[in-house]
């Protein structure tokens, strides 16, 4: 049964594969927003890990982050992210970022809890 307040927290350092010029967002040497979202996304999923019925799974459907500061290859973050709403199938989760203490980025990601069976399987990564 999920339920407000369950969280989940995790360190990532930045890479070079994380800045907005690798990433094609920008031609800075910086984490490149896209990471970013990637990152909060990362964090709800692991956030209801084990949590579901089985069979089910959550898929994102929004997504409204504020990217506030830099962070140079190198930067150890910290990603966080609290389920704060629980309706029905939707999920509503706050999300940051830290540096260090520093707020990097913050928001709110929704995602909705679907049957795994109604999506075709995930084909292998390029690359």
């Amino acid at each position: 049964m999920l339920t407000a307040g369950l969280r989940a927290a995790f360190d990532v350092e930045v890479t070079a594969r994380d800045t907005a010029a690798a990433l094609g967002s920008g031609d800075v040497e910086v984490l490149g927003t896209p990471r970013v979202v990637a990152l909060v996304e990362e964090a709800t999923v692991c956030t209801v890990a084990g949590q579901l019925p089985d069979g089910h799974t959550t898929v994102g459907t929004e997504v409204s982050i504020r990217h506030r500061r830099s962070s140079a290859p190198g930067t150890t973050l910290t990603v966080t992210a609290r389920l704060i709403e629980v309706d029905g199938l939707r999920l509503t989760f706050d999300v940051a970022v830290h540096d260090d203490g520093f707020l990097v980025a913050d928001g709110t990601v929704r995602r909705v809890i679907v049957d795994r069976a109604s999506f075709p399987p995930a084909t292998p990564r390029r690359g």
